[in-house]
């Protein structure tokens, strides 16, 4: 091997669950309080400034209330002429008010909502990233995406090479939940890069055909020595 890649992800979240969490549960409809965004956006520009004076680049994942944000849309525009960094795109950051107001639902999770609703989701917020960028991003993400919905995402946007699949939370205890089969519903996903089947996100596709047209990347990556003896609330590191 000759070449090391690093692919440094950050997510402006506007309506983050681990500051607003009562809004993000449903008791309150004060969601995208300015506290709030102004918080998220500080951190986003803090990481960003880390990696362009190490000079990284980086892929900026646009959350659906990050598309409805001017400063957080100028500041992925700027950042992707001045330093290269890519446009990405991710279905977290739904519960905001231009989405509870559209689809009249406090539900934060894409991967719970009905395959036609998800359809009208991913239509909805990829035109959106269309229309103000000017072009279609090459990357999304999720905690979760189900096979059927990356099977109609890469019919639907063929550009679209890889995803943020799954959230990896067991690390090596999954093989003690689940028999050795690693690869199922609730059970964490391949550790580091991976093609999946078809039939289960999880699953690495059997071959050529099984191939679901994308590379999947997990959402967590853990200490997988330290995680051995812990419920895997620590050494954790995000996008």
């Amino acid at each position: 091997m000759d070449k090391f890649i690093l692919n440094v992800i950050h997510r402006p979240e506007l309506v983050p669950e681990y500051i607003d969490t009562s809004a993000q549960e449903g008791q309150t409809e004060e969601v995208s309080k300015r506290d709030v965004v102004n918080e998220s956006l500080d951190i986003f520009k803090l990481q960003q400034q880390i990696a362009h004076q190490n000079n990284l680049r980086t892929t900026i994942q646009m959350t659906y209330s990050s598309l409805y944000n001017e400063e957080c849309i100028e500041l992925a525009k700027q950042h992707h002429a001045q330093y290269g960094d890519e446009i990405g795109h991710t279905f977290l950051g739904l519960n905001c008010k231009e989405f509870r107001d559209k689809y009249k639902s406090k539900e934060l999770a894409m991967w719970l909502f009905p395959m036609d609703l998800k359809q009208q989701i991913v239509v909805d917020s990829i035109e959106r990233f269309k229309y103000v960028f000017g072009f279609y991003p090459t990357s999304t993400g999720s905690y979760f995406m189900d096979a059927e919905l990356i099977i109609y995402i890469k019919q639907k946007y063929p550009m679209i090479k890889a995803a943020i699949a799954t959230c990896f939370e067991e690390g090596p205890k999954i093989f003690r939940h689940t028999n050795s089969s690693w690869y199922t519903l609730m059970d964490g996903s391949p550790w580091t890069a991976w093609i999946p089947s078809k039939q289960n996100t999880h699953a690495i596709a059997e071959n050529q055909d099984d191939d679901i047209g994308i590379v999947a990347v997990p959402h967590l990556s853990r200490d997988l020595l330290a995680i051995m003896d812990n419920a895997g609330d620590m050494f954790g590191t995000h996008p």
